[in-house]
C-alpha cells in the first residue's frame, strides 16, 4: 500500500509554460504567488505534485545564449538539454522554496 500523509487527496498542478509569463520577473512573481497556495495545500494535509512545463523557458534561455554567443566569441552555445536544466533549478526551484521559511518548512 503507498505511503498517504494527511487526508490522501493529491493535487497535480502544472506549472510552468505560457503561464509563468513573458518575462524574468513575471515568472519570479508568478512561481512566488503560486508557491503560497501550494504551502497552504501541503499544511491542509493535501498531497501535491508539481510538473512543470518549460518550453517557453527553455526558449528564452537558448535565444539568449545565442544572441550572446554571435557578438561574443567567448559566450558558448547553449544546447536545449543545458536550457533545460537550466529553466527548472533556477527560478522555478528558488521561488518555489520562498514561501516555506516560518510556515514549518526551510
Amino acid at each position: 500500500m503507498p505511503y498517504e500523509k494527511g487526508n490522501g487527496k493529491t493535487a497535480v498542478i502544472a506549472l510552468g509554460g505560457n503561464a509563468l509569463g513573458n518575462t524574468p520577473q513575471e515568472q519570479l512573481t508568478l512561481v512566488r504567488n503560486t508557491a503560497k497556495h501550494i504551502v497552504d495545500m501541503i499544511q491542509d494535509g493535501t498531497n501535491v505534485v508539481v510538473s512543470h512545463g518549460n518550453g517557453p523557458q527553455v526558449g528564452m534561455i537558448n535565444n539568449a545564449f545565442a544572441y550572446a554567443a554571435a557578438n561574443d566569441d567567448k559566450t558558448p552555445d547553449m544546447p536545449f538539454p543545458e536550457a533545460g536544466a537550466m529553466s527548472q533549478g533556477g527560478t522555478s526551484q528558488a521561488q518555489a522554496g520562498s514561501p516555506l521559511p516560518g510556515r514549518g518548512g526551510l
